[in-house]
C-alpha cells in the first residue's frame, strides 16, 4: 500500500473512532417541568441534572409498584433519584435511561407516581414530517392538594432515537378534583394492565374499565382457573 494512502486511511480511522466514542457518550437531560418544580422547591436555586443522585435500593423507593412495559420498551431502565437536603425534606424524581440518553423528570412534592407505562412511539419531525423511533414514558400521578383533595395527572416523557432532537415532556391529562385514577388513562390500558395496578395496595377491589365494572376477586379467580 502506498505510504500516503496508508497515512490518510489511518487518520480517517482515528476520526471515525473519535466520532463513535463521542456518540456513545450518554446524553443527560433534565425536563423543563422538572427544573421548574425543583428550582421552586429550593427557593429558585439553579438545578442541574448532576444535582440528582440515584437512590440506593435499600433506601426509600420512589418508583411505583406498577411498571408496564409494552413490546419494544423492555430495555428502558427506570431509577429513583433525589436531591438530598438535610435542612428540609429531600426532593424526588424519576430517571429514564434508554440507549445513550438519560432523562430525569420530576414534579411537585404533591405528586406521587403510582403507574408507569412504557411504549414505543412514532415521532414525526416538524416541517419535514420524517418518522423517527421514540420511547414514550407515561407516569400516572396521584396529586394531593391536601386532605381529602386529590386528582390525577398523566405526565409523559418522549425520548427520540436521534441525538438531533432533545427529549421533551408534557402533561397529557389533568383530571378534575376528586377524580382518581384518570378514567381516560385507565381506558387506554389493556384489562390485564389495569388488573396489575388494581391488585396492588394502590388499587381498588372493583373498578370500571371501558364502561364495564370488574372485580379483582373475579379476575383473580378466572386467572387461576
Amino acid at each position: 500500500m502506498n505510504l500516503k494512502v496508508f497515512y490518510f486511511s489511518f487518520i480517517n480511522l482515528l476520526v471515525a473512532l473519535a466520532v463513535t466514542a463521542a456518540n456513545a457518550k450518554t446524553r443527560n437531560h433534565l425536563t423543563d417541568e422538572c427544573y421548574e418544580h425543583a428550582s421552586a422547591f429550593f427557593e429558585n436555586k439553579i438545578i442541574k441534572f448532576e444535582d440528582f443522585k440515584i437512590i440506593k435500593e435499600d433506601e426509600h423507593i420512589y418508583i411505583p409498584s406498577t411498571i408496564l412495559k409494552r413490546e419494544g420498551a423492555s430495555k428502558v431502565e427506570i431509577k429513583a433519584v433525589e436531591i438530598e437536603n438535610k435542612k428540609i425534606q429531600n426532593f424526588y424524581g424519576l430517571q429514564f435511561n434508554w440507549k445513550d440518553q438519560s432523562v430525569i423528570d420530576c414534579r411537585s412534592w404533591y405528586h406521587t407516581p403510582l403507574i408507569i407505562l412504557l411504549e414505543t412511539y412514532d415521532y414525526y419531525t416538524p416541517f419535514l414530517m420524517k418518522e423517527l423511533n421514540a420511547i414514550k414514558v407515561s407516569t400516572h400521578d396521584l396529586v394531593s392538594c391536601g386532605s381529602p383533595c386529590h386528582y390525577a395527572e398523566v405526565n409523559s416523557v418522549y425520548i427520540i432515537d436521534d441525538v438531533s432532537y432533545e427529549p421533551f415532556s408534557r402533561t397529557e391529562i389533568s383530571t378534575p378534583t376528586y377524580e382518581y385514577p384518570s378514567k381516560m388513562f385507565i381506558d387506554y390500558l389493556t384489562l390485564d394492565e389495569v388488573y396489575q395496578f388494581m391488585s396492588t395496595g394502590d388499587g381498588f377491589e372493583t373498578f370500571v374499565w371501558r364502561d364495564k365494572t370488574y372485580s379483582i376477586k373475579d379476575l383473580k379467580r378466572k386467572s387461576i382457573n
